[in-house]
């Protein structure tokens, strides 16, 4: 006899093995999308973040570190170690050693990098089954400058990527606007302008009627009184000896 437990088990085996080929049926008709690797290789982005390389300078041939050790010291994992060559007219990298096995491909060495010569690669095939082959000295971060394609971001490009915008210049055709200093005389001018010119006229003809007009009142009392005197005066007794011949 066959116990209720038996048939519960044997209808999850046949749910599980149904949702599984649900998924096998849906996909079966798809397009594939596994690249067949390393035959067929997909196209990496601009700024892709690969293995790191030195390189050199394309016009005169010399490698482009200086050994500033700029990449050394912002190292999150501390996996680069420079060592400085001064020379006469530049500096140079005496020794310079990676270990990419601890690299964490952050980028900041490639964007401190004042004159860019570290930079990232468009690949990361670089397994191996020995580590000490993921320690990469200079000649060999030297050649996988040179076989690998570059990425996109270098240390100047970054530089001025992140670099805030520059604010724009004002149009040199544009008026300026006049300010309080420059407008205020402007419209006190003429009321200014029109007091000065309007107060003499009105003062004017006070002074210039009273004097005028004094003298015309007084010149007709004066010349009369002039004229009137000597007769009032002449019967006087002083005066009346010529009076008395005459008779």
């Amino acid at each position: 006899m066959v116990s209720d437990g038996f048939w519960s088990e044997t209808g999850q085996l046949v749910r599980a093995v149904g949702r599984a080929m649900g998924v096998t049926f849906k996909n079966l008709l798809r397009r594939p999308i596994t690249v067949r690797y390393p035959t067929v290789k997909r196209v990496y982005p601009d700024r892709f973040r690969g293995l790191l390389a030195l390189t050199y300078d394309p016009q005169t041939g010399e490698e482009n570190c200086i050994g500033c050790r700029l990449c050394e010291y912002i190292c999150p994992p501390t996996v680069i170690k420079v060592e400085m060559l001064k020379a006469e007219k530049r500096n140079f990298a005496k020794s310079f050693t990676l270990e990419l096995y601890a690299c964490e491909f952050c980028e900041l060495c490639v964007q401190v990098c004042p004159t860019d010569a570290i930079i990232m690669m468009k690949s990361f095939d670089l397994a191996t089954a020995d580590r000490r082959e993921l320690l990469l000295d200079k000649d060999r971060l030297h050649a996988l400058g040179l076989q690998f394609d570059p990425s996109w971001a270098t240390g100047n490009r970054l530089r001025d990527m992140q670099a805030p915008p520059k604010p724009a210049k004002a149009p040199a055709h544009a008026p300026e606007p006049a300010s309080a200093a420059q407008t205020s005389p402007d419209r006190r001018a003429p009321e200014a302008a029109s007091a000065a010119q309007t107060s003499p006229d009105r003062r004017a003809p006070e002074p210039t009627s009273a004097e005028q007009s004094s003298p015309d009142r007084r010149a007709p009392e004066a010349a009369s009184a002039a004229q009137t005197s000597p007769d009032r005066r002449a019967p006087e007794p002083g005066e009346g000896a010529p009076t008395a011949k005459s008779e």
